[in-house]
């Protein structure tokens, strides 16, 4: 199932200088509102063609979670949400500092971005699964795909 991730999208965007948009209401919106309005339509073909799709964002706000959420419904979707935190500060400040994504036209994440996504993120209020990054990679993914079992039984 394919990986659509908000990142990379938005380093097309940039490469094209495209930095900010305008919103349907109107209102001067920055890179973020298009990286999120190019994840519901892909998200959309791949649910219109009875597809399975993953987002990979932060995903901030209520009301994209509310869209997306939306979508899966219509489309009769499994929706199942995956929020992966790193709950050691330090180590957090320490993988975020030493990683490289290596996304065109896409800069890496300093610790200030951290805390200024940290200001407004609105926190999950439905059912999902949390994965800590302190742990072992073999035992988040573990959990992961026991999650996803357990919505296809």
């Amino acid at each position: 199932m394919p990986v659509f991730a908000k990142d990379w999208l938005e380093g097309v965007l940039k490469l094209y200088g495209i930095t900010h948009s305008i919103d349907p209401s109107g209102n001067q919106q920055v890179l973020g509102y298009v990286g999120y309005e190019l994840l519901t339509t892909l998200a959309l073909r791949q649910l219109q063609l009875g597809q399975s799709v993953i987002l990979d964002s932060v995903a901030s706000t209520a009301s994209v979670r509310d869209r997306w959420h939306a979508l899966a419904s219509k489309y009769g979707a499994q929706w199942r949400v995956v929020e992966c935190v790193c709950s050691d500060e330090n180590l957090h400040r320490t993988r975020l500092g030493t990683r490289e994504r290596n996304i065109p036209n896409w800069h890496e994440l300093e610790w200030s971005e951290v805390e200024r996504v940290r200001s407004y993120y609105a926190t999950w209020t439905e059912d999902h699964l949390i994965v800590d990054s302190v742990q072992p990679f073999e035992t988040n993914l573990e959990a992961v795909l026991e999650y996803l079992a357990e919505a296809s039984s």
